[in-house]
């Protein structure tokens, strides 16, 4: 309960104002405890405690009083028991010796500190009584201790964090990039040789290493997400514990491995073990998981793509370092370096993806009528209205003018004399288009000589173009993907060979012509679904880019499994279609009796 506490303001004159001032009262609410927190935070700023207070003075600044938190001073063992912190604070306002801040944050004295105090270098050498012994642990045999100078502040205001990140989420999670496994004592190390033992199924194994490995790791959302998607798309399920409401005392009586399986939120089925349905294969797994569905559902963002590697990358790890399944170690160590791979990859296949097939492609696609003809928005007529309102309008593509010179220089720069000679004849002709799979097989970069012609047919042009960049080769060849559509096949062998479809095409090479820029961030394996023009004088041309994927792509058919299984769908009696003379016929299950039944309770009555 507080008190109120009326203090008259002191007279400060003779005149009328200062006479009305001089009866004036101000009450002040103080804590029921103000006495005695006045007389501890005084006695914390005293000369007596103060100058060999390292904690304190390193708070303070020593003889430069800086403001003290007052959240700080009420973290001290003696000040924990006064509460609220509000009436706490406004029983120091009535210090003669403190001072507490406006906002009612911080203290400091009212008169700073004079004398010397542990911070200063020569404090020890001015003591006189170097050679009194005192009983250990007291404040002057502290005192005695040499004290690190210039002392280091502490700080008196909450840290700050970034939106949505709080203090626990900067601490280590294990899923940094430089973790590493601690070393297992001698109890540890028994402990999962009998838990990892291989006369136990592999099913069993990896589900108790899942929930171990969760314990060692702070699962937060970010981590958490992609490790169950991780494991959905591993074939592990998840769905509430198995044993609810447990009591310390029954976890205590569990061994490690009962305790690992009544605490487990993922299981792994025992029809899992079968292996002419399930197979074992980490390597194929984050293929498909990093290359295929991760960027699929999530996108090419930095730090989602970060996230998707370094979970992997840290449950095969802790794998390995716990020797959960040794007969798999090679797989393991594949598997990190494919981690590692498309974390490097991953962002190149997302920017290739915008920049590809380049401005020399596409001038081709517009002059030809490609994929880029008539996607030029600076001559439409909207366009043309919207300029003469005054508005802004953003071109999109490139113009008929621009995309000539542009190809054209592309031609004169690499191209034969005879292909020139058809570019400005007129004779160049599309002689046909193919839609394929392509992989990159080399990168040949713009020599010197290249670049050299750029330099002088930019300098021809900057009046109406900006730099011309400089191209080089890409070669590619066909590439065929498997995918579900293979599935849905007859089972033909004659029509189609090892129940595939054919691929038309098959063993292709194509050449294309890309700017400097573009190629710098291409890499060989880069795949690509794509449309190539094919022009007279042997010119192919890149004409769209539907996907681009990264080296190591791969589909498997777990991509199926993590779809939603869809509902089943309910025929009605008029939706089925029989005749009239049909017998009774199935419906989910049960009869057209029932199903008469059942759509006679659903009508109702319009009268």
């Amino acid at each position: 309960m507080a008190t109120a506490i009326t203090a008259p303001i002191e007279d400060a004159g003779p005149t009328d104002e200062a006479s009305s001032n001089s009866t004036a009262t101000s009450a002040i609410e103080d804590h029921p405890d103000g006495a005695e927190i006045r007389r501890q935070v005084e006695f914390y700023f005293s000369d007596e405690n103060l100058p060999t207070d390292k904690h304190l003075l390193q708070c303070c600044g020593g003889r430069e009083n800086l403001p003290v938190s007052i959240s700080r001073i009420r973290s001290f063992q003696r000040m924990r028991q006064y509460k609220p912190k509000t009436l706490v604070t406004a029983a120091l306002r009535l210090s003669a010796f403190l001072e507490v801040s406006a906002d009612g944050k911080t203290i400091k004295r009212k008169v700073p500190l004079t004398g010397k105090n542990i911070l200063d270098p020569d404090y020890f050498d001015a003591e006189d009584d170097d050679d009194i012994a005192y009983a250990p642990g007291s404040r002057k045999a502290k005192a005695q201790q040499p004290a690190q100078y210039p002392g280091p502040l502490l700080p008196q205001t909450k840290a700050k964090y970034p939106e949505g990140v709080s203090k626990n989420m900067l601490k280590a999670t294990g899923f940094e990039r430089a973790y590493i496994e601690p070393v297992l004592t001698p109890v540890e190390a028994a402990e999962e040789e009998e838990v990892y033992a291989l006369t136990k199924p592999f099913v069993e194994r990896i589900e108790i290493a899942i929930q171990r490995f969760k314990q060692k790791r702070r699962m937060h959302e970010m981590y958490a997400h992609v490790f169950n998607k991780l494991m959905r798309f591993g074939g592990v399920e998840s769905g509430p514990r198995m044993y609810q409401g447990l009591s310390k005392h029954e976890m205590n009586e569990m061994g490690p491995e009962e305790l690992a399986r009544a605490l487990a939120v993922h299981n792994v089925p025992w029809d899992r073990s079968n292996e002419n349905k399930w197979v074992v294969d980490f390597v194929a797994l984050c293929k498909a998981f990093l290359s295929s569905w991760y960027p699929a559902h999530y996108g090419y963002a930095s730090y989602a793509i970060k996230n998707a590697c370094q979970v992997p990358r840290s449950f095969l790890g802790y794998l390995r370092f716990h020797r959960v399944c040794p007969e798999f170690d090679d797989q393991l160590a594949t598997a990190l370096q494919i981690c590692d791979q498309a974390e490097q990859e991953l962002p190149k296949v997302n920017s290739l993806g915008l920049a590809l097939p380049g401005d020399f492609n596409k001038s081709a696609s517009v002059l030809f009528g490609g994929a880029q003809a008539g996607m030029y928005t600076g001559n439409k007529s909207w366009a043309e209205d919207l300029k003469k309102e005054g508005l802004a309008v953003v071109e999109i593509g490139i113009r008929d003018e621009e995309a000539r010179i542009k190809f054209g220089t592309g031609i004169a720069v690499l191209g034969s004399e005879a292909q020139y000679d058809m570019f400005e004849s007129g004779q160049l002709k599309v002689l046909g288009k193919d839609t394929a799979y392509l992989e990159v097989t080399a990168i040949i970069l713009p020599d010197s000589d290249t670049k050299s012609a750029y330099v002088v047919q930019s300098e021809a042009f900057k009046h109406k173009l900006g730099q011309l960049g400089p191209l080089g080769k890409l070669s590619c060849k066909t590439w065929h993907t498997d995918d579900c559509d293979d599935y849905d096949l007859p089972k033909d062998k004659t029509k189609y060979p090892n129940g595939k479809p054919r691929k038309a095409g098959n063993g292709k090479d194509y050449e294309f012509w890309i700017e400097e820029s573009i190629l710098e961030d291409c890499f060989v394996g880069l795949k690509m679904d794509a449309t190539i023009l094919l022009l007279s004088g042997g010119l192919t041309i890149l004409d769209d880019i539907k996907e681009t994927m990264c080296s190591l792509y791969t589909w498997i058919p777990n991509e199926l499994w993590m779809e939603r299984k869809p509902k089943e769908v309910r025929w009605l009696k008029k939706g089925l279609g029989l005749d009239e003379d049909e017998d009774e016929v199935e419906i989910l299950g049960g009869n057209k009796a029932s199903a008469d039944k059942d759509a006679s309770d659903d009508d109702f009555d319009d009268e």
